[in-house]
């Protein structure tokens, strides 16, 4: 009886999906709309239902978006305590630092652009190494002004005129400057040679210099304010001679910077001879 069911039941529904199978064929455009009506019956519940899991995943992104936060700020927090260390560290190195220039009377130079410049010719010579720039007096210029660009130290005057004036390169066979190297402090001269590569002389016999130590001017000599970037080392011969590639490409110069290094100068003091003389000479109204 129970299998006379079970043919019974799918013999059923056999036909049946026979039977749909044939209206549907037959009945096209009343089966779509009918799957459109069931649609539209079916999308609130699914809307309805699909609530829970948009809030689910608004709320999971929401959790990572206040992680992240909280995580960035611990960060800021830690980078502030930090820079404000650091801060207070620098601040108390520069009161030191006040403190002694003034227990010293150490006085720092001033430094004044004077003009800017535009390179006219150079002197494309392999003897002499030079160039001109359209300032010369009338802008202020003057002979042993330093002349830099954004890159370093080009040269200095040597000749000027009212509206123009002639540079000496730093390569120039005639060109020595004060400089030293950053890595030591070891004070030293850069001499030109004509070359693209000027040499360092007077180096200490006990100091080492390394390829690719940073050359800044010294100071010394009041033409060129202290630690401008001059070049690097660039090559140390078997002989020991230590060339230099210069911060400044000289064959590309275009425009230039006329700068001014004044070095401070301190109150002439009282000397013994100076207060014997001001008490033994007799003041106005009295006799001698």
């Amino acid at each position: 009886m129970r299998s006379f069911g079970q043919r019974f039941s799918a013999i059923f529904f056999i036909l049946l999906s026979l039977a749909l199978l044939i209206f549907g064929r037959s009945q096209t455009q009343l089966i779509d709309q009918t799957r459109a009506h069931i649609f539209n019956a079916f999308i609130p519940a699914i809307v309805v239902v699909d609530i829970p899991r948009v809030a689910t995943a608004g709320l999971s992104d929401w959790i990572k978006r206040v992680a992240t936060v909280f995580s960035d700020n611990e960060f800021l927090r830690e980078e502030n305590a930090e820079l404000k260390t650091q801060l207070v560290t620098s601040s108390e190195l520069v009161i030191d630092n006040l403190r002694l220039k003034n227990l010293l009377k150490i006085k720092d130079g001033t430094v004044s652009t004077i003009t800017a410049s535009r390179i006219v010719s150079d002197s494309n010579s392999p003897f002499f190494k030079s160039m001109l720039i359209n300032s010369g007096s009338n802008d202020g210029v003057a002979k042993g002004h330093a002349v830099v660009n954004e890159e370093g130290v080009v040269g200095r005057t040597i000749n000027v005129a009212s509206n123009s004036a002639r540079v000496l390169l730093i390569n120039d066979i005639n060109s020595r400057i004060p400089v030293k190297l950053a890595k030591s402090g070891v004070n030293v001269i850069l001499a030109g040679d004509n070359s693209l590569f000027p040499k360092i002389n007077f180096m200490p016999t006990d100091e080492i210099a390394e390829v690719g130590d940073q050359i800044l001017t010294s100071g010394m000599g009041g033409v060129f304010p202290p630690d401008l970037p001059v070049g690097h080392v660039n090559e140390i011969t078997s002989l020991g001679e230590i060339k230099i590639r210069t911060s400044v490409n000289l064959n590309r110069l275009n425009y230039v910077s006329v700068i001014e290094y004044e070095i401070a100068s301190f109150p002439i003091l009282n000397t013994p001879d100076a207060d014997t003389k001001n008490t033994t000479e007799p003041q106005a109204g009295q006799e001698e």
